[in-house]
């Protein structure tokens, strides 16, 4: 028998992220999920509990939550609808601090490459070089 290279909560994590963002575009009416991106959906290995990570710029993030809490089942119902599954997973919604955390690393970065390109420079016009 094959053995798959990856586990299926994997690959229902994947079509699951496919579907949810589909639904958000096409069918869910909350002006507040309009603009929301999926970034990951990851299922416990017995399929039954689904954590959907989300990234949305300028919104209150508690709103956006709470509008997830509301529009949950319907989601959830929409899933049963599209997709053959044996049991459809609870949806457990999580906000996505992966980008926010990314843009703090990069601006630590970027302001100890610009104190260094700094204190080149006055090292170079301490020794004369710099002229």
């Amino acid at each position: 028998m094959a053995r798959h290279s990856f586990k299926r909560s994997d690959r229902l994590g994947h079509l699951l992220h496919r579907e949810i963002g589909k639904i958000l575009q096409l069918e869910v009416s909350d002006p507040r999920l309009q603009f929301v991106t999926v970034t990951r959906v990851r299922l416990s290995d017995d399929l039954k509990e689904a954590t959907v990570y989300f990234s949305i710029m300028g919104e209150d993030k508690q709103k956006v939550l709470e509008s997830f809490r509301h529009a949950g089942s319907f989601i959830r119902a929409c899933i049963g609808r599209r997709c053959y599954l044996k049991y459809v997973p609870s949806l457990n919604f999580r906000f996505d601090e992966t980008f926010e955390k990314a843009a703090r690393i990069d601006q630590i970065l970027n302001s100890i490459h610009a104190e260094q390109d700094s204190s080149l420079d006055r090292s170079l016009e301490d020794s004369g070089q710099g002229e």
